[in-house]
């Protein structure tokens, strides 16, 4: 969409440098290009010379785009869901099978021509002993070697591309479909789906499938290989190898058994991944409130006890997958000695080219069983996340709202009843509704907190479930929420929201929504980046901008969820008259509010109590019911003192020249816990606020092995681990060279052949035993990496001051805590594992090969100074690739958490079909560094591959050569077993390669979660020792006085202070207000309080006690405070009340009750869903005033704790709170005039100072004051 595309411009998708980034692959050569890779040559050339960026890369071919493959996707996936039982991957099979199967024959060619090596070694053998052979033969076999090893790589190199490719369709299909799937999910469905578990299916799952495609082809090659192998070892041992197969037909069942453990414990694996994960993005969601309520150390228990549980899943699926690696491991070794036994048995000797040849079989044999657990493991691992996929995509999906019967704009409702749950049994929110409403009407929605007037709102948008009755609608929509959507981009953008920028019609809206003043404070103006959720807005300009953006969609239809509580009274009454009665005129406006001072105004009036539409009609016929609920409500508030029923002046606002809000309704601004002198600017001249992810370039460093060594147990645990490795490799070894030794013994007696063959046996059990020791080991150290790592992360960025909240998209955190912690958890070992075998494979080649033939070296050199060169050519481009790769994930997850987060907004606005192009748009983004980077490894092992061929004819044409000077038995036996380690090299110089790359680029994780290890740390959390003693000693805070002298507090350098010698003094117990214009620090006062920016001048005192002299958990656990945006964890009531356990039940209930909870709690058990999505706004704010009522402390800090609560409940709520924090000192940040009309003494704030600070009375008896001009704007709402 355009909003979202030009938000994106720092980010190119499209960009072009060097001439690459600008054309596709597809571009770029012919066929003899794509035969040799040589199209990437141009972009390897220039990662060697610089580091990549973004627009370097080549664009992705139009097949391989996201919105092609959604497209061919979705049409399959359609078809599927119209048969009984719909399966996901016949509808990706469909789509995305043609190329797939391509690739299987390519590798039938492939698997074909590998059987030519065991046979040339054998006409070799032969070949050899004889003295008089013509040296031609021996040319020819060499040169087969040669043909057939050149044709095996091309067709193995185009059989993985073709491979990947199909994968990263997969992966493209899977996110684009569960993102289009999370536009359109019920009520119901999305609240039975964390956003965590979401985001899994998006990045683990997502994942699996797409590496699941190169190795699915192993079922059927697997039994190729294996029945192919076993035909020919049938013609070297006839009948002897009979036996064999019998093992192998045993084994069948042992490996039934072995797949199906590993896919329960695949299961359950998933199962507390996703639990872990969820719990991380919830506490991450709501880290602020963490933070001001001292809950970091509290809420790290609690993660890492869903860790703890994941670990020891993982550390049991580990132990299975090493005994299942050995079962495989040994199953070649295995059927080796039972044939080779059975081959004695029966009275047969076995010579060099017998033994020699059917070992190379056994080697190629013992590729598809050591392969196939990991094939198993891997389709287990699919198939769970097919399952967990389809369960998704076949979520109930909400109900668009129809037109029905309306011939013009309007909304009829027609015994409407909504929920948000399943099922028959499922509690109904709002019931029997019947109402209508028609164009150029201005209708208000009045009721009691959680009463249903959000529902009503989200059943006229689809968003809840109408189980019985109609709902109709006809017009375009815009809403407004109560907890606005804002984007992490500019204000414009936020306004704009993918429609073309129209100037008139632009200040129109920013006009009437009271914007103005802000757009000329803030640094960038309009163009100021305003983060994500809108953390640099205060929530009164948050609110404005929602409700421009609703004005400039121009829509028919415009429904309003409270938006005038955020916004103070003369605002309010300036957006009241001018937008929705004068700018929206000839509109349909539904307007939930609890200003009962704009009902007067309104065409209509529905009064909704305990669920059910109690009253509607004219103002006037409404407000004259006798004992009516509106009337009721009026006579109530009537009993007030007539301040009480309408907003004061706004005081949500902070201090909009750069201040923000937090999530938790905490304005503070883009710093940390450092002293504010200090702090970093994080905003650029345009009004940047989002920080570009810190990207390294180069080399892994050293540093980062050692972080992970070290994790892991330290260089001792490294040792143990490489020796097991070097052990099992020359156990190995010893048992080839033992059967070369044993099978040169011609003519020796039956009990000989007996002796040498348990010796063969009992190195063969020894390489088992050593193969299932070294992965052991590998896994549990690996096991402890991640454990020691993972618990660095999470307390590390818990501890993180809020500037890095503020400057870090949560999506880019939760890619460091998923997609990171995976790679640390499973892939780092394995790739570990594959990369030791690999590499000591190939030493154990070259070193077997010139032990034969001492002039191999003349090729060696030569070879390895390729390899060297090759290696580290593609190294360096591959390194960036695979970080620009990581870094371009973060954005996919980013868009996706922000749109969850305003999926009703997106709805509403019928915004889907943008949301989902830029999604599109970031994921292509991604898709290119990855694409790139396989094709780059596709790049390489095809070099490698020629180079390996080069080995296994060198090691050929030397035996032949050398076979003049020596024509011995002895010979010919080495010379067989040079060769047969010779075959070999090929695949492992490439694996070799690809596995130091791999290991590379999967360090690239390891570094990014220690980048966050190392992230700066707020102050300390408690005081030394001795100055919590004497805290302790003097019951600290006992009386509550609070002294600011002279308090200086700027944001960070360059900026002006928004304190400004701020002094005064508050006494014991007082009750006091804090009030003034936008701007003038009365959150700034909040903020240097709560620590949460340093000042940078003065002091703050509570009791004598100096704030700065004490930890962050010192002050904030004696300080309550209760915030203006509501935040809670998903579980119960009682674990959000009191989520450690301090207080008992009875405490708890009278905090509920207190707090006027009782018609929405009906247990302490109740279910709380995730962000508490099942409580309405209000509902939270009282769950919040219970918590604080709670925590019975000396001071307290109210911030509009009431804003979204109907004036009844407010009064009542404020009724308690003077009853309950009677003997307590309270700072109240203001919304309704009511709340500090009658508090001890107002400081009024202007300037960053005090401006006025005495008891109301005395305040008001200045004429010109600012107290009295601020409550004679409050009088002025009142009275309009």
């Amino acid at each position: 969409m355009a909003m979202a595309r030009k938000t994106d411009e720092t980010l190119p998708l499209l960009a072009k440098a060097d001439g690459l980034g600008d054309r596709s692959p597809d571009e770029m050569g012919g066929c003899a290009s794509g035969l040799f890779f040589s199209w990437l040559t141009p972009l390897l050339d220039l990662g060697n010379r610089r580091p990549l960026e973004f627009a370097d890369l080549y664009q992705l071919n139009r097949n391989d785009r996201a919105a092609h493959i959604s497209k061919s996707f979705q049409a399959q996936w359609s078809r599927e869901l119209r048969l009984p039982t719909p399966r996901l991957w016949r509808a990706m099979a469909r789509a995305f099978g043609w190329p797939f199967a391509y690739a299987g024959f390519l590798k039938l060619i492939h698997d074909s021509l590998q059987f030519v090596g065991p046979m040339v070694i054998k006409l070799i053998i032969e070949f050899l002993s004889q003295p008089d052979a013509d040296l031609r033969v021996g040319l020819i076999y060499a040169g087969a070697i040669f043909v057939s090893g050149v044709i095996q790589s091309f067709a193995l190199r185009q059989y993985f591309f073709y491979c990947f490719e199909t994968g990263l369709r997969l992966r493209s299909a899977v996110v684009t479909a569960v993102y289009h799937k999370s536009l359109v999910l019920s009520a119901a469905a999305k609240s039975a789906r964390s956003t965590g578990e979401i985001t899994n299916l998006m990045s683990i799952d997502a994942q699996r499938l797409q590496e699941i495609t190169n190795y699915s082809h192993a079922i059927w090659y697997a039994f190729f290989q294996i029945v192919v192998s076993s035909y020919l070892l049938y013609l070297q041992l006839g009948v002897a190898f009979v036996s064999g197969v019998i093992v192998i037909l045993l084994l069948i069942p042992a490996t039934a058994c072995i797949s199906k453990m590993m896919q329960a414990l695949q299961e359950k694996l998933m199962a507390v991944k996703d639990e872990r994960v969820k719990v991380t993005y919830e506490v991450l969601s709501g880290i602020k409130v963490i933070k001001l309520q001292a809950w970091e150390n509290s809420f790290t228990t609690r993660v890492m006890e869903f860790r703890t549980n994941e670990l020891a899943r993982l550390r049991t699926y580990y132990i299975a997958d090493a005994f299942s690696d050995v079962v495989y491991n040994g199953v070649p070794s295995l059927v080796t000695i039972v044939s080779f036994a059975t081959y004695i048995y029966l009275g047969n000797t076995l010579d060099v080219g017998t033994a020699l040849t059917s070992l190379a079989l056994f080697n190629i044999l013992r590729f598809p069983l050591f392969m196939l657990p990991n094939v198993i493991n891997s389709l287990v691992e699919a198939q769970v996340s097919f399952k967990r996929l389809t369960a998704f995509f076949l979520l109930e999906e909400r109900t668009p709202v129809t037109t029905g019967d309306l011939t013009d704009v309007g909304i009829a409702l027609h015994n409407a009843t909504f929920t948000y749950e399943e099922g028959a049994e499922a509690t109904p929110a709002l019931t029997n509704v019947s109402l209508s409403f028609g164009s150029n009407q201005l209708v208000a929605v009045v009721g009691a907190v959680g009463s249903g007037k959000s529902t009503l709102l989200a059943g006229l948008l689809g968003d809840a479930t109408c189980a019985h009755g109609r709902v109709h609608l006809k017009g375009s929509i815009a809403y407004v929420s109560q907890q606005p959507f804002i984007q992490n981009a500019t204000v414009r953008d936020n306004i704009t929201f993918g429609l073309p920028f129209e100037h008139a019609k632009y200040q129109k809206a920013i006009a009437v929504s009271c914007l103005g003043d802000d757009l000329k404070i803030l640094p960038g103006g309009d163009m100021t980046e305003i983060g994500e959720k809108g953390i640099n807005l205060s929530g009164g300009q948050r609110t404005r901008v929602a409700i421009a953006r609703a004005v400039y969609q121009d829509a028919d239809i415009y429904l309003l969820d409270d938006p005038l509580a955020a916004v103070d009274s003369h605002v309010g009454s300036d957006i009241f008259k001018q937008c929705f009665q004068t700018a929206l005129k000839g509109k349909l406006v539904v307007l939930v509010t609890n200003g009962l001072q704009f009902l007067k105004d309104c065409d209509a009036v529905v009064v909704i109590a305990s669920g059910k539409v109690a009253e509607f009609g004219t103002f006037a016929d409404v407000s004259a019911i006798p004992g009516g609920v509106l009337t009721t409500l009026l006579e109530s508030v009537q009993e007030a003192p007539a301040e009480e029923t309408y907003a004061v002046p706004e005081t949500a606002a902070t201090d909009d020249e750069d201040v923000a809000n937090d999530d938790d309704g905490v304005p503070r601004r883009r710093g940390s816990s450092m002293r504010s002198d200090t702090d970093g600017d994080n905003k650029d001249q345009n009004g940047a606020l989002i920080l570009d992810e810190d990207r390294a370039t180069g080399d892994v460093p050293w540093s980062t092995y050692k972080v992970w060594i070290h994790a892991c147990g330290g260089f001792g645990v490294a040792s143990a681990v490489v020796f097991f490795f070097v052990l099992s490799q020359l156990v190995n070894l010893a048992s080839t060279f033992w059967l070369s030794y044993w099978s040169g013994q011609a003519g020796s007696s039956q009990s000989d052949q007996m002796y040498y063959f348990w010796i063969f046996t009992a190195l063969n059990v020894g390489y088992t035993a050593t193969v299932f020791v070294r992965i052991l080991t590998l896994y549990l150290a690996g096991l402890r990496g991640s454990k020691v790592l993972f618990q660095q992360l999470l307390t590390q960025v818990l501890r993180a001051p809020t500037s890095f909240f503020d400057t870090t998209p949560l999506g880019r955190i939760v890619n460091r805590l998923s997609k990171d912690v995976y790679a640390i958890d499973e892939s780092i070992p394995s790739t570990w594992g594959m990369l030791f075998g690999t590499i000591f494979s190939v030493l154990t080649t070259i070193a077997t090969v010139v032990y034969v033939t001492p002039y191999f070296t003349l090729v060696l050199f030569p070879l390895g100074a390729l390899y060297y060169v090759s290696q580290r050519y593609f190294v360096k481009t591959s390194r960036e690739l695979q970080r620009l790769d990581s870094i371009s994930r973060s954005p996919v997850y980013a868009l996706f958490t922000e749109t969850l987060e305003g999926i009703a907004t997106i709805r509403a606005f019928g915004a889907e079909t943008q949301f989902a192009a830029r999604n599109e748009d970031l994921l292509d983004r991604n898709q290119r560094a990855y694409f790139l980077n396989f094709s780059a490894n596709c790049w390489l092992a095809l070099r490698l591959e020629f180079a390996g061929t080069v080995v296994a004819t060198s090691a050929a044409l030397l035996a032949v050569c050398g076979h003049q000077a020596d024509n011995s038995v002895a010979f010919a036996g080495l010379a067989g077993v040079s060769l047969s380690y010779a075959f070999s090299v090929t695949q492992s110089l490439n694996w070799s390669v690809r596995m130091i790359s791999s290991i590379q680029t999967q360090m690239v994780s390891v570094e990014r979660i220690h980048n966050y290890c190392v992230l700066d740390t707020e102050a300390d959390l408690y005081a030394p020792t001795t100055v919590q003693a004497k805290l302790q000693a003097a019951a600290w805070p006992q009386d509550g006085q609070v002294t600011f002298q002279d308090v200086d507090l700027r944001y960070r350098p360059g900026l002006p202070r928004v304190l400004r010698k701020l002094s005064f003094r508050i006494g014991r117990n007082e009750k006091i207000g804090i009030v003034g214009r936008t701007g003038a620090g009365k959150s700034s006062l909040v903020v240097a309080f709560m620590r949460i920016v340093e000042p940078c001048g003065g002091r703050i005192l509570i009791d004598g006690v100096d704030i700065a002299t004490i930890g962050l958990h010192d002050l904030r656990e004696k300080i309550a405070i209760i915030p203006q945006d509501p935040v809670l964890f998903s579980g119960s009531i009682r674990s959000n009340l009191d989520p450690f356990s301090r207080y008992d039940d009875a405490a708890l209930w009278v905090a509920v009750k207190r707090a006027h909870l009782e018609s929405a709690v009906t247990s302490l058990d109740d279910k709380v869903d995730e962000r508490g999505m099942n409580f309405s706004v209000g509902e939270r704010q009282l769950i919040c005033i219970a918590r604080a009522l709670l925590k019975k402390s000396k001071v307290i800090l109210m911030d509009e704790a009431t804003a979204s609560i109907d004036a009844n409940t407010d009064r009542l709520i404020q009724q308690s709170i003077r009853d309950e924090f009677v003997d307590c000192t309270t700072l109240t940040i203001a919304h309704r005039i009511n709340t500090i009309l009658d508090c001890d003494r107002i400081l009024v704030m202007d300037k960053g100072g005090a401006a006025e600070f005495d008891a109301p009375n005395e305040l008001l008896k200045n004429p010109k004051g600012l107290f009295t001009n601020l409550v004679d704007h409050w009088r002025d709402g009142d009275e309009s």
